[in-house]
């Protein structure tokens, strides 16, 4: 795992680790009322059916969420997340096999000299021991070559991002534990490879770009994950598509590529959930269902009548 230096102990380590740990969410608040939520509903479908935008990190005291989500948690008899769930230890294996560089390769022919140099200056690694009682020690950036860009960008931008919160108390990680616990069917929009692919699949110039963005984190991440973790609670897709237009900006390539390329391929995937007759909840970043291009707008497209809860 990568860390900046010198945040070597401390919240960064904690945060990047309990991403890893299991949810069993606890309601410790009375729910707040919004107006609207990021939840959908389908009105002309034969069975409840129910679009649903997670954020994937949340702290303990936003549960129980508002009543919408729970409406669909109740109603829904089937979830297809981004990915199957149920594969999540393959989905691991690939992710990280993906993030490394075939042998023979390393960064430090990948991305610009004066970055690489950046890097060795300001950038370590907290090594751990598999032996028990032993302390994780700090080692140079040369110690993880063979990890590219985009991998460490995420292990710099994450902890940033969810200073306050946390990947294990988020959305989707709520619905996954609701749907095991009471035997309901679980599927994904994505193959196991398709969605290590979304990020595995980066150039080394897109990557490249992901690890300096990532660099900025620590000054405005909190920040922006605020802005958008408020539009989320608010339902207010307007913002949450404003929220990501820096990227969009800045890098549309990349940015169709988490977004809008995914919804284009996902609209079969959805209908034909649809006409299945089961009741069911869609759940994916809220992000999918935002914007001009949205999961929203090509349903409605195609003659869906979609209500915001």
């Amino acid at each position: 795992m990568f860390l900046p230096f010198p945040r070597v102990r401390g919240a960064w380590v904690a945060l990047v680790l309990v991403a890893l740990t299991p949810l069993s969410a606890i309601a410790v608040s009375p729910v707040k009322k919004f107006p609207k939520c990021c939840v959908w509903r389908v009105i002309n479908a034969e069975a409840p059916f129910y679009l649903v935008g997670s954020i994937h990190a949340l702290d303990k005291n936003d549960y129980p969420l508002p009543s919408p989500y729970e409406v669909a948690l109740r109603n829904s008899t089937r979830f297809v997340f981004e990915f199957d769930p149920n594969r999540a230890p393959e989905f691991e294996r690939k992710f990280e096999a993906a993030a490394k560089y075939p042998p023979g390769q390393d960064i430090r022919s990948k991305i610009d000299p004066a970055l690489l140099r950046w890097l060795r200056q300001n950038i370590f690694t907290l090594k751990t021991d598999p032996r028990e009682g032993k302390r994780p020690r700090v080692a140079g950036f040369d110690s993880e070559l063979c990890y590219k860009p985009w991998w460490i960008a995420q292990h710099l931008a994450a902890p940033a991002s969810y200073s306050k919160s946390s990947a294990s108390h988020g959305l989707d990680n709520y619905f996954v534990d609701h749907a095991k616990l009471t035997r309901k069917e679980i599927a994904g929009l994505e193959s196991v490879d398709e969605h290590v692919a979304v990020l595995g699949g980066l150039s080394d110039r897109d990557g490249e770009f992901m690890l300096r963005d990532a660099l900025s984190q620590p000054q405005d991440g909190a920040k922006e994950f605020s802005k958008m973790y408020k539009a989320w609670r608010r339902g207010d897709t307007n913002a949450l598509w404003a929220g990501d237009a820096r990227l969009r900006n800045q890098a549309p390539r990349i940015a169709a590529r988490f977004v809008d390329d995914r919804n284009v391929k996902w609209i079969p995937r959805i209908e034909a959930e649809l006409k299945t007759g089961k009741p069911t909840a869609i759940v994916a970043g809220a992000l999918h269902f935002s914007g001009p291009r949205s999961v929203i707008a090509l349903l409605q497209q195609r003659g869906y009548q979609i209500e915001q809860l």
